[in-house]
């Protein structure tokens, strides 16, 4: 379970290739004409609550002389893990003397040369989300707390630690990297690189968070109260169900209170129906609290439910058959 890899990659400029690991971090790097992630260390997985250690081993060949630029490292994690404040970086590197420190860069700050847009939005728009299939991720900046020079015709070796306290929610996530510098931002492919090593596993509480996988059905925000709304999502097109070609879908919905009691809305009406938005994928927006008609004393500890026909005599959970339900959670974002 907390087995380490060692993720062999060479990534110059924004070319990206394939290593198995686990977090998507962003490095900018001062100047350079090539910047190769020569390794990547990490655990394949990790308890709910523990800490992700990383560490990431890059090469920086320079072809001119700066001065005062920083280095930016950035993090592709699920919000729930509020990284920005539970993460640790820094480095060590062969222009340098002792352990350096890395600070998190306020949301809203302007990236180098990216016409006002932030870091995490302008890494968002150019690399992307890791190919995550869930809402709730985010990329999350870092600077180092000073700023450097370098020389032309000069190889830089910098030693990366990454330490994360993840959260306690039990998921399944597409994690990355990218490198790149502060005073040029994402310009020029010469001067970042990114990597996304793969799928990795946080073992913790409730239902599983898969970011890495198609579901039939996801809940939208991840994290809710019966007070929020949701919606309810349901992609048919994913596996060979009886419901794959239906011209119309319900929700059987079943609300699981805090004090053990069952309320029961399966039913084929308005009120259930599911709206197509695209091929094969509806959704249904409810309000928990309306939708049960509950009482000021009464709240929802979960929802379990199925898709079923406009008979409701066919019926889909999460394995494709009407065997087993899906289920959701409500704790606090």
């Amino acid at each position: 379970m907390h087995m380490l890899s060692k993720l062999m990659q060479k990534i110059k400029g924004a070319r990206l290739w394939q290593a198995a690991g686990l977090l998507l971090l962003t490095t900018v790097v001062v100047i350079s004409c090539s910047i190769t992630i020569d390794s990547i260390d990490q655990a394949d997985s990790v308890q709910g609550g523990d800490t992700l250690s990383s560490t990431l081993h890059v090469t920086i060949n320079t072809n001119d002389t700066r001065n005062n630029a920083k280095f930016m490292v950035a993090l592709l994690v699920p919000k729930v893990w509020n990284a920005s404040s539970n993460t640790k970086i820094t480095f060590t590197s062969s222009i340098t003397t002792g352990t350096q420190t890395m600070s998190a860069i306020p949301a809203g700050t302007a990236a180098p040369q990216a016409g006002g847009k932030d870091w995490p939005t302008l890494i968002a728009d150019n690399i992307g989300n890791g190919g995550n299939l869930l809402p709730g991720w985010q990329w999350v900046a870092f600077y180092s707390d000073k700023a450097y020079s370098v020389v032309a015709n000069d190889a830089i070796t910098v030693t990366i630690s990454i330490k994360t306290k993840v959260s306690n929610d039990n998921l399944s996530f597409k994690l990355g990297y990218v490198v790149a510098n502060s005073s040029d931002g994402l310009s020029d492919a010469q001067y970042y690189a990114s990597a996304f090593p793969g799928c990795f596993r946080v073992f913790g509480q409730g239902d599983l968070m898969d970011y890495c996988n198609p579901q039939l059905s996801s809940i939208d925000p991840l994290s809710a109260e019966d007070n929020d709304i949701i919606t309810l999502n349901f992609d048919a097109g994913v596996i060979d169900s009886e419901l794959k070609d239906a011209d119309d879908l319900y929700i059987c919905l079943k609300g699981v209170t805090t004090q053990g009691d069952t309320l029961d809305a399966c039913a084929q009406n308005e009120k259930t129906r599911l709206n197509s938005y695209a091929l094969k994928k509806w959704r249904i927006d409810i309000w928990p609290r309306q939708f049960f008609n509950l009482s000021k004393s009464e709240q929802l500890e979960s929802l379990v439910y199925y898709f079923t026909d406009k008979t409701g005599q066919i019926s889909v959970g999460k394995d494709g058959t009407g065997k087993t339900p899906f289920t959701y959670t409500f704790k606090c974002q």
